[in-house]
């Protein structure tokens, strides 16, 4: 049987996402992207999971940019929430 997310859930992830761009902190759209991708692991995502995509993407470059020296543990969990995405 297939599972789908509720919409309540989907609402609730949306509006996490949105909070976390809105707040212009890469580290909050990467922990937002998680937490939505890890919930939706086994189940059929959402018809707009390309938001989340872009989302991480954006934060990635914001991350990149903003930061002299970069983290190596960071760039291992954007890497492995990007690589989620294919």
């Amino acid at each position: 049987m297939t599972e789908y997310i509720t919409n309540a859930d989907y609402r609730r992830q949306k509006s996490a996402l949105t909070r976390a761009i809105n707040s212009k902190d890469p580290l909050k759209v990467l922990n937002a992207v998680e937490k939505a991708l890890d919930e939706w692991g086994g189940k059929v995502w959402p018809d707009a999971w390309s938001r989340w995509s872009v989302a991480l993407y954006d934060a990635w470059y914001a991350y990149e940019r903003s930061r002299d020296e970069i983290d190596a543990k960071l760039v291992a969990r954007f890497e492995a929430a990007y690589g989620r995405f294919r």
